[in-house]
Order: structure tokens, then sequence, then C-alpha cells
């Protein structure tokens, strides 16, 4: 039974179940006099955050009141499937040392189902709620059966909000926007994980020859494709043929020019993760860390249950608690070659970040939910930048290598790959002195080749002579550092090389398995296995 579809926050109400405090209902004045008499008529309100976990087991907080005056709960309960029906036991306590001390209800209610031929249905749970404790009446709501004795019964409904997304809480400046959601930048991003990623996978279908051929000629051939570590470990497999310095250059190069665009637009600079965010008891998306819901991508239950699990609050405590340990770690740092790191990082802990922190993307233009994301071969102006409510709106889904970068999430979390890098060389300072040496490569601060340094210059892009490993951070259109090859038409054919209508529906590879090629996060991770 997969949990996942409760985690979140619910707008709750209740109302009381006594024949002889309803309002009648009067057919023809129900819609001018009954609605509001119904209001009067409530149990309680407020927002319920649940927590379940993989076992069944269910965590929480119900936040009522006012800011000046809560009067909050703890949630805590059990979760059964019954002949298909997810149902939820739960309590709720008051808070010691708060206005709700000593309060308890006990709930009981079920998931509802979606109707066939139903449209914009929303998540519903519905049930009924008793007072197990007689306790003062302080609800402000509450304007009926006032006496809060202890046997009083309500029935509820709770509905889920519409997520607030990351951007309109911690939203990018537009001057940032406009840079990060042009094509120019979309392709760059886009194309050098795709080259990567997908240059040496043969059991999957790899590049064709005479697509590689072509590619090569307009210079984007990757020197170093992806190798990915051992799934579950950090301690096995070491990759070893310099693809982990390019995923840390080119991000750390990434970083660079924004910080440079702010600064010289005079706006704060965006501040990194010290730490990875930890799950959010409150409703609301109050810093624009909390964790999006999981959504079903069509790609059947063990995917959903992928997604869901990466989502989940027990992951964050076990795998992303430990691997972040690991990786601040100085003296496991010590033992890593550069390249190790930034292999380990990328497929060991920061694809999941992008996972984790992702929404169910939505048609630009029609708002239409897009479970399984933008459509690959299609990179038209919709994706780039449209107009809502007399605004630009660029294009920002996470889980996708054409947009992710547009996130606002995603400089927090690159920040915080991009702060290894030096606790890496901080470890190797103290443990191997004058080993490792710093150097600039492109105006970026960088390190010299030697023994826990395998690569003179790391792979951003085709490499004009006489200018170090290019780049796409300006505005250019037309070219970078002299190269043609980062003129837009010419990423955008090696886009269309890469991702054919062909190579982006699943076929069966040599290993048995349905694979694809993708742009997405979770086709590296989840499509591939469990995470």
């Amino acid at each position: 039974m997969i949990y996942d579809p409760l985690a979140g926050s619910w707008t709750y109400r209740s109302f009381v179940n006594r024949a002889d405090l309803l309002p009648d209902l009067d057919p023809e004045n129900i819609v001018k006099e009954d609605v509001s008499k119904w209001s009067r008529y409530l149990f309680g309100q407020g927002v319920m955050t649940l927590h379940p976990t993989v076992t069944g087991a269910l965590t929480g907080l119900f936040e009522m009141g006012t800011a000046e005056s809560p009067r909050d709960m703890r949630l805590n309960g059990k979760i059964e499937d019954r002949d298909g029906v997810t149902w939820i036991k739960w309590n709720a306590h008051g808070l010691p040392g708060t206005p709700s001390d000593g309060w308890l209800y006990e709930y009981d209610a079920y998931f509802t189902n979606k109707w066939p031929d139903g449209r914009r249905q929303i998540d519903a749970i519905v049930g009924s709620v008793v007072r197990s404790q007689p306790h003062d009446d302080l609800a402000p709501s509450q304007t009926t059966d006032r006496t809060a004795g202890a046997g009083s019964v309500a029935s509820f409904v709770m509905v889920r909000p519409a997520f607030i997304e990351a951007r309109d809480v911690i939203s990018l400046p537009p001057e940032l926007l406009e840079m990060l959601g042009s094509r120019h930048h979309r392709l760059h991003h886009a194309i050098w994980h795709g080259l990567r990623d997908n240059w040496a996978t043969p059991s999957d279908g790899d590049i064709s020859a005479s697509d590689k051929a072509e590619i090569d000629g307009l210079g984007w051939a990757p020197p170093r494709p992806n190798q990915r570590p051992t799934r579950g470990t950090v301690d096995l497999r070491d990759p070893d043929n310099g693809a982990g310095e390019d995923f840390l250059y080119m991000h750390r190069q990434m970083i660079q020019k924004v910080r440079e665009l702010l600064s010289g637009h005079g706006l704060p600079m965006i501040q990194a993760w010290t730490s990875i965010p930890s799950p959010n008891r409150k409703s609301g998306n109050r810093d624009g860390f909390s964790v999006p819901p999981a959504w079903d991508q069509g790609q059947g239950e063990a995917a959903f249950k992928g997604l869901a699990t990466i989502k989940s609050d027990e992951y964050w405590q076990s795998r992303m608690t430990f691997l972040e340990r690991k990786f601040k770690d100085p003296e496991y740092l010590a033992t890593l070659s550069l390249d190790q790191l930034g292999a380990k990082v990328e497929w060991l802990i920061h694809n999941l970040m992008h996972i984790r922190w992702c929404s169910r993307p939505t048609d630009p233009k029609t708002l239409i939910p897009l479970p399984g994301g933008r459509p690959l071969t299609d990179t038209s102006e919709k994706w780039i930048k449209v107009t809502r409510n007399d605004k630009p709106f660029y294009y920002d889904d996470l889980n996708d290598t054409f947009s992710s970068h547009v996130h606002p999430v995603f400089w927090r979390l690159h920040g915080w790959v991009d702060d290894r890098i030096e606790d890496w060389y901080a470890a190797h300072a103290a443990a191997h002195p004058g080993q490792v040496a710093r150097k600039t490569v492109e105006a970026v601060s960088w390190f010299a080749k030697g023994p826990w340094v395998s690569v003179e210059t790391p792979w951003v892009g085709p490499v004009a002579t006489g200018h170090g490993p290019g780049g796409h951070a300006g505005d250019h259109e037309h070219g970078e550092h002299g190269h043609p090859g980062h003129d837009v038409a010419v990423m955008q054919q090696v886009y269309d090389l890469i991702f054919k209508p062909e190579t982006t529906t699943a076929v069966v590879g040599a290993s048995g398995t349905m694979t694809t090629r993708s742009v997405q996060f979770t086709a590296k991770i989840i499509g591939s296995g469990t995470p």
C-alpha cells in the first residue's frame, strides 16, 4: 500500500451532528439563507498536515486559531487498507503549555475514490470526529454546541488545497529568469546532461554512430560520458574517467555567472542550503522548501512507489541524512579524488534532491496537468516563456534538464553541492598538504591536475582554439567564446539528434528492461530500479 497520497496539508472543516441544532433546509432559499446558516454550525476548522510512513503509521499537526493565539494539536494514528479503501484513524492531542493543552479528539475517516468520468477532481478525506475530553470553549470559529463536553460528535471533510510552489514563495528576480529561461540556457543545460547520460549506454540503445559523427562535427561530442557509481553505496565501483569533475565544474560556472548577474543588478545573492531541509511540519510552503506531493507519472505502481519513497520523511531521515553526513566528513572526503566526489554526489544525492523537490508539471499555457512532463521532442516557445496574468512565466520543472535551472530550489541545492567541493579541498589540504593546488579556469576558481585531480580542462561544451572549456553563461544567441557550437541553432540541432521521436518512447534494452532516453531525473533513478 502506498500512503503518500495522504501526505501534505489538508483544509479541514467539521459540522455538528445534532439534528436539533441544525437548520431546516428551505429549498427556495437555500442559496440565499441556508449557506450562511450552515457556516454557524461549524464544529471546527483548520489545516491538518499529515506525515504518513511506509509502515502505515501517521503523524502530523492540526493548526487552528490565529497566529497570535494558536490552538495547535499533534496528530498520531494509523492507516489501513480495507478491501482497497484507505482508512485512517488518528488522535489529536493539544500541545502542553498552550491553550489547547488537555484537548483530545479522535478521528475515523477514509480517502475518497475518484470518479472515472469526473472532471477537475481533487483529493478528499471524509469521516467523523468525537471530542474525547471536555475542555473550556476557546474555539473562536465555533458558534454552536459551545459547552465543549466530551462525547460531542461531528462529521468532517478534508480537501487538499493546491500546493504552493517555490516560485510563489522564493521567486527568482526577473533579470535572472530572463537569462536562465532563454532558449540558449535551456538548450545548453539539456544537451550537456543529455549527451553525457546517453553517449555510452549501448544496452539501452545508445546514440547511433551516424548521429554521433554529426554531433562530433558540431563540436559537441562529450569527451567523458557519465559513469554511474554502484547503486546504493558510496564505497564501490569508483568512477574514473573525469566526468565527475565536469559535473562539479559546469555547475560551479553556472553559479558564478548567476552571482555576477545578481551583483551587476545590485540584487542579493541566493543562499545555498547549509544542510538538506528537513520535512516541513507546518502547513503552507513558508520557506519555499516544502516537499511537493508525489503523483502518478503513468509509469506504473513501482515508479509511483519509487517517487513517493524519495519524497517520504523516512527517506530524508535515513538515506539523505546519512549521505549528507558522509559528504561532509573530512576523513571520507580525503579518500576521494575530485572525479569520485563529483560522480558520487551527482548520482547518490544530487539527482535525488531534484526528484524530492520536483512538482507535477502543468502545461504553461493551458495549466492542464502533465503527469509525464514536457514532451521531449517539443521545445516550442511555450516551454520558453509565456504570459500568465499579464506577467511573464518561465517553465521551471525541476525534474527536466530543459527547465530545472529556472526553478528557485535548483540554486539552493546546487549551492549545497558546490560547498562540498570546498569541504573536499579542505580535507585534502589537511590530509595531503600540497597535493591539491588551486588554479583558475575561465575565471572560475578550480584545481590543477595532480594526484587527486584527473582533468586539465573540464568540459562544458564546444571549445574554441585558445579558449578554455567554453561555457553557457552569457546571453549569446550566435556563439560563445568564438565557437559556432554555442549558436542556438546548432544546440537545437544537437538536441534534436539526441531526442528523436523514436528514441523518446520506451524500448526494450538488452537487459530486458524498458528504457527510453529522457531529460528527467526520475528516469535516471526510478526508471532503472528502486531508489
